[in-house]
């Protein structure tokens, strides 16, 4: 049910730029203000510049950044419509490499009630508004939305066989290590069957939600204002699809680390009261995650507190508890080990709003189990360790037209941001 297309991309070049090392970035969601001096530094042409401006009108100054490099040919226009075939190839934390394989385009905006585009997390209204100012202003794709098919690997096999034939288009190692190849396909008798084969195919967005919800506003804005072609550039957007069922495909757990806030004695006591708990000594670091870890799905969450020597596997059996903090959520979402912590223990039990500690400093997030347990070591009150959501279970829930807690889940890598654009000129 995805119209997926080819599009002309607006791309950096190499001749002008030098390394492409050099102006590419990770999303702007993930991007510190060190991180984003630091890619300011690099290159007077990095994509930071564009996507996170730190002028003191940022979407002003994106635009005309946006409007100069492509008038002095730092960016310039290919020719022909293509696919992507975009290829990752990566290292884990245990040391194994992965490869991650899909297809970049552009596919058609739909309302999430049409059920061809589905949404898995909860979005925001403060993110949303910042991407459609710089939306509006730069009338461009600039980062793809990363996409879920459930068909297998092999419905983009047209585009393996033939990236096969010749070299990328496009290659770079990012800032994590992450090998990037991107053939741009524009034979349009394979572009049109890897359209064909994915037609039928709804989309789940892995993420990218804000700014997909951001492009599909501005689309009924354009409409609203008088646009009538459904063909128009600004009914589409730029999007990355993958199979659920790619062995490259990684989900990292999103632990909470919270330096203030938290009594951690209370929280054990309040604990001990709703949940069954299970300790290991601080020397067992290696049986507390192997037990977490064992039991994903099971409405449980790792718990570290400051002032204990103990490391604690928390696991929900007071159901009355879940139905009086949860009793508004739906059952494939209630069920959750994100649910029960973000909504029972945390705003639950403790009365806390993850938003607003997150956006007042109290609340970090890491990817890390070593980082979420140090931090608690360095002074942080608590720290609450999380198994990877399964992709059953994103496949549940969006199939029942829920959502997910924010940051209920990590898919790495991240998308690179700066291989192509996509522009709504003709």
């Amino acid at each position: 049910m995805a119209e997926l297309r080819p599009f002309r991309p607006l791309r950096y070049d190499p001749v002008r730029v030098g390394e492409l090392a050099a102006v590419v970035a990770p999303p702007y969601d993930v991007i510190s203000p060190a991180a984003r001096d630091a890619l300011y530094a690099r290159s007077e042409f990095n994509v930071v510049r564009l996507i996170l401006n730190r002028a003191e009108d940022p979407y002003a100054d994106a635009a005309a950044t946006l409007r100069r490099w492509r008038q002095d040919g730092i960016l310039a226009r290919d020719g022909q419509a293509a696919l992507g075939y975009h290829v990752e190839r990566f290292a884990l934390p245990d040391g194994s490499t992965r490869q991650r394989e899909g297809l970049l385009g552009i596919v058609r905006l739909e309302a999430f009630d049409t059920g061809r585009i589905r949404p898995h997390e909860r979005t925001f209204a403060s993110p949303k508004e910042d991407r459609m100012r710089l939306l509006r202003a730069c009338r461009t794709n600039l980062s793809p939305i990363f996409g879920l098919l459930a068909q297998p690997p092999s419905a983009i096999d047209p585009a393996r066989t033939a990236a096969a034939q010749r070299s990328p288009d496009v290659q770079v190692r990012d800032d994590t290590g992450v090998e990037h190849r991107l053939w741009l396909l524009t034979d349009k008798a394979v572009t049109g069957a890897l359209s064909a084969a994915l037609a039928d195919e709804p989309v789940i967005i892995a993420d990218g939600h804000h700014r997909y919800e951001t492009a599909l506003a501005y689309a009924e804005q354009c409409r609203a204002a008088g646009a009538v072609d459904a063909d128009a550039p600004s009914n589409f957007v730029l999007m990355y699809l993958t199979s659920m069922r790619d062995p490259g495909l990684v989900v990292l757990p999103t632990h909470r680390v919270f330096a203030a806030g938290i009594d951690p004695a209370a929280l054990l006591t309040q604990v001990r009261q709703h949940f069954a708990v299970e300790a290991f000594p601080r020397t067992a670091v290696a049986d507390f995650r192997a037990r977490l870890h064992a039991a994903s799905g099971q409405e449980q969450v790792g718990l570290v507190l400051s002032g204990r020597d103990d490391l604690f596997v928390v696991t929900l059996d007071n159901e009355t508890l879940a139905q009086r903090y949860a009793a508004a959520i739906a059952p494939v979402v209630r069920r959750l080990d994100v649910t029960v912590l973000d909504t029972v223990i945390l705003r639950g039990l403790l009365g806390i709003d993850c938003v607003a500690a997150g956006q007042d400093g109290r609340l970090f997030y890491t990817h890390a189990d070593d980082e979420a347990i140090s931090a608690v070591e360095k002074g942080a009150q608590a720290a609450f360790l999380m198994n990877a959501p399964r992709l059953d279970d994103v496949q549940a829930v969006c199939s029942a037209g829920e959502t997910m807690p924010q940051k209920s889940t990590y898919f790495y890598p991240k998308l690179l941001t700066g291989l192509v654009f996509h522009p709504f000129d003709d």
